[in-house]
Formats: C-alpha cells, structure tokens, sequence
C-alpha cells in the first residue's frame, strides 16, 4: 500500500514539472515573439493602386475633343460684333447702300450694285468712294481673310456690251470693290474676289426691287471665335 502512494506522489510531481515546463516555453515564446515586433516590426502594406481609369479607344485627345456648351452651334461667342458693325456702318446702311446680316460662318456686308456701279458695268461711282473707304476701315479691324464675292440678277448683260454674260459681269465688280478695300488695308492680301454670276439669289428674280437685291457685292468676314 505504501509503494502505491509513493508511486502516485512522484507520478503527480513528474505532471506538475511538464505542467511548469510547458507553461515556462509558451512564456519564452511570448516574449521572443514580443521582443521580435518591437524590434523587427513587419513592413505596412502598400495600399492597392486603383484600377486604371478606361480611356477612350482613341484617347485622351478624342475625349477633349467633343465640344462644349460654349461652342454649340447657334451660339456666338462675341454677340457684339454684328451690332458693333451695323454702328459703325449706321448711314450706309440707312440710305440702303449696303446691309449687314449673318451668313453661315459669316457676317455678310452687302453692297448694292444700284448706286455703287455703273448700270450694266463694273466700273465704281466716284460717289461711292467715301463708303468703299468706311467698309475698309471696318475690314481693317476685322481678323481673317475676307471673301468679296461679286452677283448679279438672273437677266444677261446687254448685247454689245463689254461683259458677254453674269459670271464675267459679276467677277469684274468683285475685282474692283476688293481693289478699292485694298487701299485701306495694311494687309490686302487677306482680301480674294471672284463672281457667282446670278446662281445665288436672294431675292426672287420676278420683281425689279428683287432683280435690284439680287444685283449685289457681298464683303465675307469671318466671324470671330
């Protein structure tokens, strides 16, 4: 009976000393693992780039491409440059010596044939000198080349004369209009002429206030952006 408890005695001491020496590693462990991330923390993480962002097929020049609001068509950029002409040009166009309208990508100063040229001719009226002079003077403030695009009515020349059809007629009052312009300008290059003859009427040929509308020489200025 004693040789059994002694046996129990030593088998419960053996227990308590793998009990201390288990408990005493996980301690070593602990601190080895706490001593290792004070002294050797474990590098951050780099944040995840985002994904790249998906470009156009033509890229980014496709996408700054597409036109704003500012730009749609209908809007003008410089309102004032219509009405700041019409100012400028107020008497001529009062005593119905020219117009000034919108055209397109245009602003249209149109001259009339009807006391600007001789009946029937290309040669200009020494009276209408003085207006040659103020459209130069508005082309000059003008940006662009300009376009002088001589037209006339849907009825020939007179026989015998010196111009056999509407496309010479109307050619020849482009060329001297833009030479008249041309002495205002400190660039006549910017000025071109040529004639439509009677193919772009703006009036119906049926009436002689038509007929007289239709007979015209047209000043194209760009209109500014």
């Amino acid at each position: 009976m004693s040789d059994t408890a002694e046996l129990s005695r030593k088998i419960v001491r053996i227990t308590g000393y793998g009990t201390a020496f288990v408990a005493g590693v996980l301690a070593v462990a602990a601190v080895t693992l706490w001593l290792l991330d004070l002294f050797f923390p474990a590098p951050l993480t780099a944040p995840k780039a985002p994904p790249a962002a998906v470009l156009h097929p033509a890229g980014e020049a496709a996408l700054s491409s597409q036109p704003s609001i500012a730009s749609a068509p209908g809007s003008d950029p410089r309102p004032d440059q219509l009405p700041r002409i019409r100012a400028e040009l107020a008497a001529e166009i009062a005593s119905g010596a020219v117009t000034v309208d919108p055209f397109g990508g245009y602003i249209a100063i149109r001259v009339a044939a009807s006391g600007s040229f001789e009946p029937g001719g290309a040669a200009l009226l020494p009276g209408f000198t003085a207006t040659g002079r103020r459209i130069a003077a508005v082309v000059e403030r003008q940006p662009g080349a300009v376009q002088v695009v001589g037209h006339t009515d849907d009825r020939a020349p007179p026989r015998g004369g010196r111009y056999k059809d509407n496309q010479a007629l109307s050619s020849a009052r482009a060329s001297a209009l833009a030479e008249l312009l041309r002495g205002g300008l400190s660039d006549g290059s910017r000025l071109s002429a040529e004639g439509r003859g009677g193919r772009e009427p703006i009036a119906a040929n049926a009436t002689s206030d038509g007929r007289s509308r239709n007979q015209r020489v047209e000043v194209l200025l760009v209109r500014a952006p």
